[in-house]
Parts: structure tokens; C-alpha cells; sequence
């Protein structure tokens, strides 16, 4: 169950036919309309455990739009939740027009390159996995290879240059 604090922030949330979609790589790695996700600031004033809920359903919308039957306990959840909030413009969302299909795919896709761009120099990664939401730490060394010259590219460059589009702040 979601506090009352988030109940209340989400049930302002209500849906509008005209929201812009939006991609989110970290944490979401997919599509959502702006309609759906509190501001950051708000977002950071919710209990972390809420914050856990809402990312699970995030997670579950998409194994919805896929097409996946869901487990009795994912299926449960997802009662529960929309019960709570049935307000919120997140649930008004169920099905994906092909275009939406479209660019959910390519977020995912866009997603792992992030992913793997970030973690490509990690010397230690543990990955957590709780109700289907993902939690990921990652070490790195600073003081290794000290001696050595620096990557001519930082790793967000090293990003967008896979993408076909060459990066530069100058």
C-alpha cells in the first residue's frame, strides 16, 4: 500500500489526451507520459518504499503492453494499486498504438547502450532484483592505472557517438 502522502500526489496525476510522451533510460528504460510521474521534487519527498511501488508498476505496464500474463501476486499488486490511485493517468494507459510500440522498443534498446556505456569501466557491479525492479551498484577503482593516459572521451560521449551522433561541448 502507498502512503498517503504519495496517494495524494499521484491523484493529482489525472489524464490528459494531450500529455507529451517522454523517454526515461534511467530508471524507467522505456516511455511515459508526462501526465503519469510526479515532478523530482516530489518524487524525492515520497517515501522510498512508494517510490519502489511505483517503479514495480512501471515495470508491470510494460509486461501489460507486451502482451504477458502476470503472476497472481503481480496481478494482485496491480489491483491493489489502481484501487488506490484509480485517478491517476498512469492507469488510463494500457495499450500502445504501434508508433508507442515503436518508441517503447527503441527506449529499451537506447537503455542498454546507456547502461552498458555506464558500467563498461565498473571494476565491481551488484545487481539486485525485488518484485521485478531492479537495483544496481556499481565500484569503481579511481586509483587503478593512475600512470595511464585518460579515455579520449568521457562516457557520455562515448554514448551518443553509438548512436550515430558525435557529441561536443566546445
Amino acid at each position: 500500500m502507498l502512503s498517503e502522502i504519495t496517494v495524494a500526489h499521484l491523484s493529482t496525476l489525472t489524464y490528459r489526451a494531450d500529455a507529451v510522451m517522454k523517454v526515461c533510460w534511467l530508471p524507467l528504460s522505456g516511455i511515459y507520459w508526462e501526465d503519469e510521474l510526479p515532478d523530482m521534487g516530489d518524487l524525492r519527498s515520497m517515501p522510498e518504499e512508494d517510490v519502489h511501488q511505483i517503479l514495480r508498476l512501471f515495470g508491470t505496464r510494460v509486461r501489460i503492453w507486451r502482451g504477458e500474463a502476470l503472476s497472481d501476486e503481480s496481478q494482485m499488486f496491480w489491483d491493489e494499486m489502481r484501487a488506490q490511485v484509480r485517478a491517476w493517468a498512469f492507469f488510463q494507459r494500457l495499450t500502445l498504438s504501434a508508433d508507442h510500440q515503436r518508441a517503447q522498443t527503441e527506449a529499451e534498446q537506447a537503455s542498454t547502450v546507456v547502461h552498458e556505456a555506464l558500467l563498461a569501466d565498473v571494476d565491481e557491479v551488484t545487481i539486485r532484483e525485488r518484485d521485478g525492479v531492479q537495483s544496481v551498484s556499481a565500484t569503481f577503482d579511481l586509483t587503478k592505472d593512475q600512470g595511464a593516459p585518460r579515455k579520449a572521451r568521457p562516457w557520455w560521449q562515448r554514448i551518443f557517438r553509438r548512436n550515430g551522433a558525435d557529441v561536443s561541448l566546445s
